[in-house]
């Protein structure tokens, strides 16, 4: 569910079906992605030379596109191949991988949303991660603002991603590594840049989607392993008690994969740990990157 926060750099980008050369990649001032944040983009993991769950980012981006009026605006096979011609030309065998389709340069008029043209850009590059198996656990911490569970972008990585962006810098001058939202109700939903779950009882629980929040790669590919493997899940509303009783606290994203919570700033005294629930399904889900 997340971008990166990490520099570094590749020698090639695919931009609207062509190869090129970074420094050479040019994209119209009256882009109406630059203009209104009008597309949407993913993220995910290149692990031994190989993008982690391709398929779904690919899919869940044109269902983001033709949901909001573009219509079928990029060819999912095109982009996948140019996707794994960047790997191999930027030699990128660990790192992070970002495809971006914006609704292309602006018409005149806002209500024009079908598109012929828009801008589809990826870019993969070396990035240093933690193995999948273990990554670092997160200190969270709960964000001043609010989700808005009706609005019309908030199940899609959309690139107005302002509101995620302040919320996390103000997290981490509090010296968290992440935080997490309420809804306009009061209900849990989801992080800055990733989805959120907690573990009671031996069950893991995660918010519902229509509690307002995107409906993460990750957060799938980890409640399928909970059916796969016999562990009890559920999709509910919750309250932020809930997550303050519980035993156990992860959050997810494609980059990170199953990151443990060591410590919520906003509960003196309440640490949850990494049990044997999280440290499961971050087994499993190293061995899910491994066989990509």
């Amino acid at each position: 569910m997340s971008d990166s926060d990490e520099g570094g750099g590749s020698q090639w980008i695919y931009l609207n079906g062509r190869m090129v050369e970074r420094d050479e990649a040019r994209v119209s001032p009256f882009d109406r992605g630059l203009l209104y944040g009008d597309g949407f983009f993913e993220t995910t993991r290149v692990f031994a030379g190989k993008p982690v769950l391709l398929e779904r980012h690919l899919d869940r981006l044109a269902s983001s596109c033709r949901e909001t009026g573009f219509g079928d605006a990029f060819g999912t096979d095109e982009l996948g191949a140019g996707i794994l011609w960047l790997i191999e030309a930027n030699r990128v065998e660990d790192g992070y991988l970002r495809m971006t389709v914006s609704r292309g340069l602006h018409g005149g008029k806002l209500d024009e949303l079908r598109t012929d043209a828009p801008t589809v850009f990826a870019e993969a590059r070396p990035m240093h991660l933690p193995p999948p198996g273990g990554p670092p656990p997160f200190v969270l911490a709960r964000s001043p603002y609010r989700r808005n569970e009706h609005s019309a972008v908030v199940r899609h990585k959309s690139l107005s991603y302002q509101g995620n962006v302040l919320a996390l810098a103000e997290g981490r001058r509090r010296g968290a590594d992440e935080v997490f939202f309420l809804n306009s109700r009061g209900h849990l939903t989801e992080c800055a840049i990733t989805n959120l779950f907690f573990v009671a009882g031996g069950v893991v629980c995660t918010p519902d989607v229509g509690c307002g929040l995107l409906p993460g790669i990750t957060r799938q590919v980890v409640l399928e392993i909970c059916e796969d493997r016999g562990l009890p899940a559920e999709v509910g509303v919750y309250e932020e008690r809930d997550l303050r009783a519980a035993d156990e606290v992860f959050c997810t994203n494609s980059l990170r994969g199953v990151v443990a919570v060591e410590k919520i700033l906003d509960y003196p005294g309440r640490r949850p740990g990494v049990h044997d629930v999280t440290a499961r399904l971050q087994r499993a889900y190293a061995e899910l990157c491994e066989k990509a």
